[in-house]
């Protein structure tokens, strides 16, 4: 069989494709891919035109959502998107059917909307088509494609220079879509990582790599391609654009569902009040939009940085269907404002409520792929473009970037590295060339040096620290709904055995699974420490300057069910609350528990106050109790925990006049707050220090470990003494910490009255 032979690029040339569509012969509308690679410069001085001057109408992608208003109307609604509120039949009938509380009444096939029915639209033809213009390099111009590069052993022929080539499934059809794209008939090249570098020639694929941000940012448009239509795609990309306009125009919810409210009993002595949410608009239109941000697109590794250094306008393709990015991200971030209520639905739909919350009983349990919030991620990712709104998850720092990366996938390890490089938060503090004849050992440990040399110590926040065994099989007793510690634990298991790839703890490893505790947000700086000593690395020791701060004495079991059977550990002498009162402790509880709440307003309900509400750690919200992270199986192995000399963790929560409650309210604070608490928990520890601080700690800490604050790093660290001799006096990472604080300037207090000076911590 005949192989493709590529020619060596030069310094100053890139690959590009010319894909042949119906413009260039009628053969090519349809049948077998054919294409033809050209090598191009891309340097300034071919520019011979702007963007606005040029074939292309400065960046304008035609997509097949666009702002065609119905001006009869007062909201500019297309006349398309009115079937986003339609019902059939058995939901005019059964107005519970439309209701994802109640997953088991299916609708009949028969009676369903059809497809051609709610699906009408088209790709238009691009009419400003100006054939007079010139294109913006001597040579021509070029899109870059953004895809997932799908399963390697499933294959699809193509023709380059008429040779059959075998590409992947994914790249195979971005193309064959891309072949009926105006641009692409208009004949804007194409360049994809796959075709265009030649992947066995290590040498030329690190220097393409190092190029990646010349590409990206030089590409007339990135275009985004997230894969066939499935799962009703062409539903989910309306109802996004329906979301982006209405939040432009009203950023009013009410249009989506609405709540009423049913006095069930109403007598002097007895009230009984049911709440009921009842979709406007269609069930499966927001299932549609679930099944698109789960897409493996949104996992990419290499999408971080192509979306970053596209424009806001970048299109994005799915089926035949296609629509702007930022009005996905205008549509999560409509999502986003309502969490508690539209978000749910959007889970509920397509999960069902008994799989709302995520069992953990008999697997590892994965914290990054089924998310309670899917529309975290692609908004993160869509945030990189404009990094300066309001709604970003994403900030300047250079850690928000490492979660990202570490949650992506990636064919080769080395690539979580050299994928960052081109990022701006990255590329100003490091300074690497990738080179993909070091191994991927030698790639982390050059990267994380680069990275704390640089006073940028965050990176030891995403330590692979080991979590202990837990029981995956259980028998649970109930007593009226109320759950109570697991019994009859068995088939013990490691959920997590932590880095075993012989690197210093201070290197991040990317080929080990991260840790699965969720990482800390919103945390700030931990203190204004400030060291005038730049980090050293000598051999594999990293020496900082830190404050030593206190040492953990009481630790909870960080899962109900718990191999180790000594926890919840309490330390013989427990000390006093520096918090002072008892309702000044269980204040400092609650913000421990919950951290920083983002959550929605619900009439004035304070936060603080609604978890520590008795009700949500006895009865809780109907769900709650199946998930083994949730507050009550947290609360009946952990009661005993002595947190204070005079205080349990029972007492602190449960206060004398407390009595048999009802059920928690299902507004939308408690939701939240019972959410944020889960997050924070999973895989974590609370614990109490030698001062009485409380605080979250890695699974992995035990007692005497050591909190300690380093510049450069905006939380608290959890470091272990090296009991060896050879250590001795050496340190290695755990994980970072949360810590309350009595005040915020409690690290400068005690900095002061050590006179100033910090201590030199050696990590092995």
């Amino acid at each position: 069989m005949q192989e493709l032979h590529y020619n060596p690029l030069n310094p100053y040339e890139i690959r590009v494709i010319r894909l042949f569509t119906e413009a260039d012969h009628p053969v090519h509308a349809t049948g077998p891919l054919h294409c033809h690679i050209l090598h191009v410069p891309l340097e300034d001085s071919y520019l011979v035109n702007s963007y606005n001057a040029t074939k292309g109408l400065s960046r304008t992608w035609p997509v097949t959502v666009d702002n065609a208003f119905d001006k009869q109307s007062t909201f500019p609604r297309p006349p398309d998107y009115a079937q986003l509120f339609e019902h059939d039949l058995w939901e005019r009938c059964f107005p519970f059917a439309r209701t994802p509380e109640f997953p088991h009444l299916k609708v009949p096939e028969r009676l369903r909307i059809t497809k051609a029915n709610r699906m009408a639209t088209r790709w238009p033809r691009d009419q400003n088509i100006k054939h007079d213009r010139t294109w913006r390099y001597a040579w021509g111009d070029f899109v870059a494609l953004s895809y997932v590069w799908g399963d390697p052993s499933v294959k699809r022929e193509i023709f380059v220079d008429g040779v059959p080539v075998p590409v992947t499934a994914s790249l195979e059809a971005a193309l064959r879509e891309l072949r009926n794209r105006v641009r692409i008939q208009e004949g804007f090249l194409i360049w994809a990582d796959a075709l265009c570098i030649n992947q066995e020639d290590l040498d030329e694929r690190a220097a393409q790599v190092a190029r990646m941000k010349d590409i990206y940012r030089a590409a007339w448009q990135v275009v985004i391609w997230l894969g066939p239509e499935q799962h009703d795609s062409d539903l989910a990309i309306v109802t996004l654009r329906y979301m982006s306009l209405q939040l432009q125009h009203k950023g009013d919810m009410s249009i989506f569902y609405r709540r009423v409210r049913l006095n069930i009993v109403r007598l002097p002595f007895w009230q009984w009040q049911h709440t009921h949410t009842t979709l406007n608009i269609q069930k499966h239109a927001l299932e549609a939009i679930y099944h698109l941000l789960a897409r493996p697109y949104w996992r990419r590794l290499w999408i971080i940085q192509e979306v970053a250094l596209g424009a806001t306008n970048s299109p994005v393709l799915c089926g035949h269907s296609s629509i702007r990015l930022i009005d996905i991200s205008n549509a999560l971030q409509f999502i986003k404002g309502d969490a508690a209520a539209l978000g749910q639905f959007i889970v509920m739909s397509a999960r069902g409520w008994h799989k709302f919350v995520k069992r953990w009983d008999n697997a590892i349990g994965d914290t990054h792929q089924i998310s309670e919030k899917p529309w975290e991620r692609p908004l993160a990712i869509a945030s990189l473009q404009d990094p300066g709104r309001q709604f970003s998850t994403i900030k300047s720092d250079i850690y928000d970037m490492l979660v990202l990366v570490s949650e992506a996938n990636a064919s080769d390890e080395r690539d979580r590295v050299y994928g960052m490089l081109s990022l701006p938060q990255v590329a100003q503090k490091i300074q690497l060339i990738p080179d993909y004849n070091r191994t991927a050992s030698e790639t982390f440990v050059l990267f994380s040096a680069n990275l704390h040399l640089s006073r940028n110590l965050n990176g030891l926040r995403l330590v692979n620290s080991a979590v202990p065994a837990i029981g995956t099989r259980y028998l649970k007793s109930m007593h009226f709904s109320r759950p109570r510690k697991p019994k009859f634990i068995h088939r013990h298991r490691v959920v997590h055995p932590g880095c075993n790839h012989d690197l210093p703890s201070w290197a991040i490893c990317w080929s080990c699974p991260r840790n699965p505790a969720e990482p800390l947000r919103n945390v700030g700086t931990v203190s204004r420490l400030a060291s005038t000593d730049s980090p050293s690395i000598s051999g594999n020791i990293l020496t900082i300057q830190g404050v030593i701060f206190d040492t953990i004495s009481t630790l909870s079991a960080f899962h109900p069910t718990e191999s180790d059977t000594s926890y919840p550990w309490n330390a013989p002498n427990p000390p006093t609350s520096p918090y002072g009162s008892h309702d000044a402790t269980r204040e400092a509880l609650a913000r421990t528990l919950i951290g920083n709440f983002e959550g929605s307003e619900d009439h004035g309900l304070d936060p603080y106050r609604a978890i520590l509400d008795w009700r949500l750690w006895s009865s809780s919200i109907q769900g709650d109790i199946k998930n083994l992270f949730g507050l009550q199986n947290f609360y009946y192995r952990n009661k005993t925990l002595q947190l204070f000399r005079t205080w349990t963790l029972e007492s602190l929560i449960r206060l004398p006049e407390s009595t048999t409650p009802w059920l928690v309210p299902r507004t939308a604070t408690y939701r939240e707050v019972l959410l944020g608490a889960r997050r924070l928990l999973r895989w974590r520890r609370l614990v109490t220090t030698n001062s009485g601080y409380l605080g979250l700690v890695p699974a992995a800490t035990r007692a005497g470990d050591v909190i300690v604050l380093i510049p450069g790093c905006d939380t608290p660290l959890v470091l272990r003494a090296i009991a060896n001799k050879e250590g001795k006096g050496k340190f290695s990472v755990v994980g970072e910490a949360r810590i309350q604080w009595v005040m915020e300037d409690e690290v400068d207090r005690r900095l002061n009255e050590a006179g100033g000076t910090m201590d030199s911590i050696s990590i092995v």
